[in-house]
């Protein structure tokens, strides 16, 4: 099924991703649980698809008489903006995949994590409102990077903003993919500085 190659590519190529290794610090030392909650992950973003939230595009290869999922764009669609989890509301319910308890991630470093949404919402989604696409994922198995798969997903959203008349596509780059955007002409408006405080690492996340 479509959720369970997306979850391998993601397993496969996130796990060279800063922000990805930063938030999900014991990973290896519970494979099984982050494996299972990877999962659960795409269980959602496939869900909030069939609520018409989110557009996830995938690339195949072909070969003989089979075809094979090789990367993945999530797409979250205008006039769909994402509801901010907040720890006063606990009527809210918080995605499975996004819990503080998770063996395989650290608690602190994923509440850290949370703060580039504020960012969001004030660079894009209060500038732009219903005018914009926003790429959240971006991912390749590792087999088939740097044979244009990746700008290839993206030029699918360049595309469908066109044709739909939107203003921007946005998103937040990591160091691994911040080249790929930079190459395709999109424009850093600021950096998220996200850090857990008494501790020394950090990661950076380019608004674009």
């Amino acid at each position: 099924s479509d959720v369970k190659a997306i979850s391998e590519i993601a397993l496969l190529s996130m796990s060279l991703d800063p922000a990805w290794t930063y938030r999900f610090q014991f990973a290896e030392d519970y494979p099984e649980e982050h494996k299972e909650n990877t999962r659960k992950r795409y269980d959602e973003y496939l869900a909030d698809q069939r609520e018409g939230r989110f557009c996830i595009i995938v690339a195949e290869l072909h070969i003989e008489d089979k075809t094979k999922v090789i990367a993945f764009a999530i797409w979250q669609l205008p006039r769909s903006r994402l509801k901010a989890i907040d720890e006063a509301k606990p009527h809210i319910v918080k995605p499975t995949s996004d819990r503080l308890d998770r063996k395989d991630a650290s608690p602190a470093r994923m509440k850290a994590f949370r703060a580039y949404r504020e960012y969001k919402w004030h660079w894009f989604d209060k500038k732009y409102g219903e005018k914009h696409l926003s790429l959240t994922t971006l991912a390749t198995h590792p087999d088939y990077k740097r044979g244009g798969v990746g700008t290839a997903l993206c030029c699918w959203g360049i595309q469908r903003a066109i044709s739909d008349k939107l203003e921007a596509i946005t998103l937040f780059a990591s160091p691994l993919g911040k080249l790929l955007y930079t190459k395709l002409k999109f424009i850093e408006v600021g950096i998220v500085h996200i850090q857990v405080e008494g501790e020394a690492q950090f990661i950076k996340l380019s608004g674009m």
